[in-house]
């Protein structure tokens, strides 16, 4: 089904930081827009305390996606939650597919980010939610006072080892790097927890 006859300015698939970013600096060009995405925010809406987000030295992820939706509102961006199939230049235009409809566009801007990586080890598939996950957002306390192990060492595992130690001190790390390749203020952080062991050169 047709969504839309005359073509877009510009749609943009996703709505993370960048979409978002991107939706706000086009609107205010006064271009004619459309955002498709399956939700809002993108791993920012799974993340515990972010602290390398311009303008603010701390935040927690829902109270940062819970501004970008605001800042979406304010400048009434069209958001549609869709999910894109196909995407393909006929003509001059851009001819975006969804589950839904149809739409066309002068330009396309993709900004779909990013999403966990599974082990993909045996047995992963079917514990996960039970007692296997990618986020600790609202999982963290599941693990109260048992131990907890946590795969990799780039920023969005130590940021899920501060957040598990707010509720348990038998956290081990499984990294396969030579050490923590995330950012050094949360490393410096981690280090200073003894109750932190880490296996380096480890995979599962």
């Amino acid at each position: 089904m047709e969504g839309s006859i005359v073509p877009y300015d510009c749609i943009i698939v996703g709505a993370g930081p960048a979409g978002i970013t991107a939706g706000i600096y086009l609107i205010r060009k006064n271009l004619d827009i459309l955002i498709l995405t399956l939700d809002i925010g993108g791993q920012a809406r799974l993340s515990t305390d972010v602290e390398n987000y311009t303008g603010f030295t701390m935040i927690p992820g829902d109270e940062l996606v819970r501004r970008f939706e605001e800042h979406l509102n304010a400048f009434n961006v069209n958001v549609l939650n869709e999910r894109v199939k196909s995407i393909k230049k006929e003509n001059d235009l851009f001819k975006v597919e969804t589950q839904e409809r149809i739409y066309w566009a002068k330009s396309v801007i993709i900004a779909s980010g990013k999403k966990p990586r599974s082990l993909n080890v045996p047995g992963e598939e079917k514990l996960v939610g039970k007692g296997i996950f990618y986020t600790t957002l609202f999982n963290a306390p599941y693990f109260k006072d048992l131990p907890v192990a946590v795969v990799g060492g780039g920023n969005s595992a130590m940021q899920a080892i501060l957040e598990l130690s707010k509720f348990t001190k038998k956290i081990y790390v499984v990294n396969i790097a030579d050490d923590l390749t995330g950012d050094e203020i949360l490393k410096e952080k981690i280090k200073k927890m003894s109750f932190i062991k880490i296996f380096n050169n480890s995979k599962v």
